[in-house]
């Protein structure tokens, strides 16, 4: 009887692990700022075989730099082509899109101009050659609408829809409108449909508010999207690009929502923060508050993003895993699990307290002291370097000083001395 009893045992859990099936859709952005830098990481993220790869900005720099920080967009149409085949004819890209299915999104410097949005004079261009790079036919209708917008399913059961949004088209900071109203009419159609998660993506990245530097959505239109967010109330989280590192974040007042919000964002696909920022892991601990993740949450060298939908034997959506792994070995440096009724209505008191209620300003100094405590002896060391730093420049100033005006008084004595001669 026993043995019956352990056969029995074993046989259901062996098909409810075998019941339980994956989608794998991997993303990233920023590839190929240097123009001759070799990289393999499309052969790291084919070995985790994705059905999809999301493209979330900056496939190409179509822009240049002629001085250090000062953008400028490219005129010649061929040349912008030119700039997207470098990184469509890389070999390993090149071998990569033959077996995944390649989506995407443009962010600013894939769209031909640096920070930009509604008044870009060369947007409609950069489109058209956007969807040529990543293989859109010349009759489809993202070509003819204000922006690349588009959704799909990412499973053939209509369960997972994926929802990729467009925050550079018609985004005008003016009006702190970061989608257009056409845009913003379709978005809520898809909160409409049957689907049962909703993977949304973004060039930029949501969520935060309180940093300065990266790019997110306007307050206005964050205000929106929550809005449907609350009003339908379907499981969604957001993938991001843009910001050069990767993170985890997660919305910090889930009873304003009536369910818990993550976004993942993952930036740098071949060069990151890391490469160009000294102390960038310090730095930004006192640049950004930890309302929305914590430092330990971020990831500042070459990466991209996996994402792992776990479905069940209805082919219903249980889980969501995602990774962050590094370019250069694949190695996973963040991770993160969420089960699907963490995402799904909870019922709160949208009464109680909340940090985004306490001023974006106020935030902001609370991390500045909290960090200095932390790191009391760094911070004290790179006071006193600084202040022996500044001696030196006073002692050498002075001293250049002294000089320059007993070299005055010689040059006067001299001088006197010839006219007494």
């Amino acid at each position: 009887m026993f043995n019956k009893l352990l056969i029995v045992l074993l046989t259901t859990q062996f098909y409810t692990v075998t019941a339980e099936k994956q989608l794998t859709i991997a993303f990233g952005s920023c590839f190929k700022f240097y123009r001759t830098h070799d990289t393999d990481v499309f052969q790291r993220i084919k070995s985790f075989n994705p059905k999809y790869f999301l493209w979330l900005g900056d496939a190409a720099y179509i822009d240049y730099m002629p001085i250090l920080g000062i953008w400028r967009a490219e005129q010649n149409e061929t040349r912008v082509k030119e700039k997207f085949d470098i990184t469509n004819d890389d070999k390993y890209y090149a071998q990569f899109k033959k077996s995944v299915i390649i989506k995407g999104v443009y962010d600013d410097h894939d769209s031909n101009e640096n920070d930009g949005g509604k008044f870009n004079p060369l947007k409609e261009s950069a489109k058209q050659l956007y969807l040529d790079f990543i293989g859109e036919p010349k009759d489809s209708p993202l070509r003819q609408q204000d922006g690349i917008y588009q959704s799909f399913y990412a499973d053939q059961y209509n369960k997972i829809l994926i929802v990729m949004t467009d925050t550079r088209y018609n985004s005008d900071k003016y009006t702190g409108d970061s989608l257009g109203e056409n845009q913003w009419k379709w978005l809520e159609q898809q909160f409409q449909t049957e689907s049962q998660l909703i993977i949304m993506t973004s060039g930029v990245q949501v969520m935060h508010d309180d940093r300065d530097g990266p790019e997110t959505w306007f307050g206005w239109s964050k205000k929106r999207l929550f809005a449907l967010i609350k009003k339908y109330n379907k499981p969604i989280i957001f993938l991001s690009g843009d910001v050069h590192y990767s993170e985890i974040m997660k919305y910090p007042c889930p009873h304003r929502l009536g369910q818990n919000l993550y976004e993942f964002t993952s930036s740098g696909m071949t060069f990151a923060n890391y490469d160009h920022i000294p102390f960038v892991g310090l730095i930004f601990q006192f640049l950004f508050p930890t309302t929305f993740s914590n430092y330990q949450d971020h990831y500042y060298k070459s990466n991209f993003g996996i994402l792992k939908i776990i479905t069940n034997d209805q082919h219903s959506p249980i889980r969501i895993e995602f990774e962050t792994h590094s370019s250069e070995d694949s190695s996973i440096v963040l991770q993160k699990t969420i089960q699907i009724e963490e995402l799904q209505k909870q019922y709160y008191d949208e009464s109680q307290s909340c940090i985004l209620d306490v001023s974006i300003k106020e935030r902001k100094w609370q991390n500045y002291l909290l960090r200095i405590n932390e790191n009391i002896i760094i911070v004290t060391g790179s006071l006193f370097v600084a202040l022996l730093f500044i001696i030196f420049l006073i002692y050498n100033f002075i001293s250049y000083i002294s000089k320059f005006i007993e070299l005055y008084k010689q040059i006067q004595k001299n001088k006197q001395k010839i006219k007494q001669e």
